[in-house]
């Protein structure tokens, strides 16, 4: 009888460095919430990963915007070739008029739309100024890391249980 535990995932994970290779560069994630009466949603959202803390935005209408205002638990799932992590984290939602405001949609904006990064790019430029809407909020999530799986050491673990007939 073999040692040998395919159920044993705990392998399978993320180290830090592949972490920040996953997240580090921003991109797309899910965001997720709950509603009122309980059930997790999620959507799909650009985001900005700086100091282990998540950024997203979206119109204030959205329903995420009451609900994290009143329930700031939320998750973050990012996925990219074949790496997943999940995250989460109580969200804080800024908005026109807050102490800093200002300061905080300049990064942000820059950041998210990469005219920070190419500062002579006119897509970039006129982007960024688009999401400046007086009505835009913006969402930050310190992540607490939950899960980061690799699913390369998955398939590894898989081939080398099947080619020791234990699958």
């Amino acid at each position: 009888m073999s040692d040998f535990d395919y159920e044993d995932l705990a392998g399978m994970q993320l180290n830090d460095a592949e972490l920040l290779s996953l997240v580090g560069p921003g991109g797309e994630c899910i965001f997720n919430w709950t509603t009122k009466d309980g059930h997790p949603v999620g959507v799909v959202v650009a985001y900005i990963y700086k100091d282990g803390t998540f950024w997203t935005t979206c119109a204030e209408r959205r329903k995420r915007v009451p609900a994290l205002r009143k329930r700031p638990q939320s998750g973050i799932v990012v996925n990219r070739d074949g790496k997943t992590a999940s995250y989460k984290g109580d969200s804080i939602v800024h908005q026109n008029g807050d102490k800093g405001f200002n300061e905080l949609k300049t990064w942000f904006y820059g950041a998210l739309s990469g005219a920070a990064a190419n500062p002579q790019d006119e897509y970039r430029q006129a982007f960024a100024k688009f999401l400046d809407s007086p009505h835009r909020v913006i969402i930050e999530t310190p992540g607490k890391l939950i899960v980061g799986f690799d699913v390369e050491k998955f398939r590894a673990q898989t081939n080398k249980a099947i080619a020791a007939g234990l699958a």
